[in-house]
């Protein structure tokens, strides 16, 4: 008989400690749906976009409550009639992020920090002066790599719909080669004011 109430509680105990175990809140079972469906982004820089700057579309991926990969991409637009010497024409940036005090239900957003690399072209304009005095403006194509961090924050509401608002500050490798001499700015930048969709 002993035997038959020692199992019977053994029982009772492991199986009490099995359902507080598999019990979640209202709020973590949604934060688990929410993360196990919508794991992408894609947002645009809706500045970068209305300045006529450039198409500056983004895609991260959700790895979880605190964190995300993802790449911003920069095709620019920009018309060049004042004859700037330094102008990006194309970008691709890879990056990391990492997001703080994200206690929100579905996590991956609110403040967050980054670590990013940097792929640009750049067009370099310069005169060049011919044998009878008078001379004329050209552009050359280059490209250059940078490595940098960045911080901002992101809203994402229940349905999905994103801002993110951020910026960054990256170093140049120095790896273009210019043969006008032009001095590439020690430091690029990054950032802008994303509208998008979690999904």
């Amino acid at each position: 008989m002993k035997k038959i109430i020692l199992t019977a509680i053994a029982l009772c105990t492991l199986s009490i400690a099995m359902g507080q175990q598999e019990e979640l809140t209202d709020s973590q079972e949604r934060m688990e749906s929410f993360n196990s469906v919508k794991k992408h982004e894609v947002s645009l820089d809706v500045v970068a976009a209305i300045g006529g700057l450039g198409i500056n579309p983004r895609y991260e991926y959700v790895l979880g409550r605190y964190s995300g990969v993802g790449v911003d991409l920069n095709i620019g637009i920009f018309d060049n009639d004042d004859n700037f010497e330094y102008i990006e024409t194309f970008s691709l940036t890879p990056y990391y992020r990492q997001y703080f005090f994200s206690k929100e239900d579905y996590g991956a957003k609110g403040f967050y920090g980054e670590g990013f690399v940097k792929v640009f072209t750049f067009d370099d304009g310069y005169y060049e002066n011919d044998i009878f005095g008078s001379g004329s403006y050209r552009t050359e194509s280059y490209t250059e790599a940078a490595i940098g961090v960045g911080i901002g924050w992101k809203w994402v509401s229940d349905s999905g719909f994103l801002i993110d608002v951020g910026f960054g500050v990256g170093r140049n490798l120095g790896i273009a080669s210019d043969p006008q001499d032009y001095e590439l700015p020690a430091v690029t930048g990054r950032g802008g004011v994303n509208f998008g969709w979690r999904f």
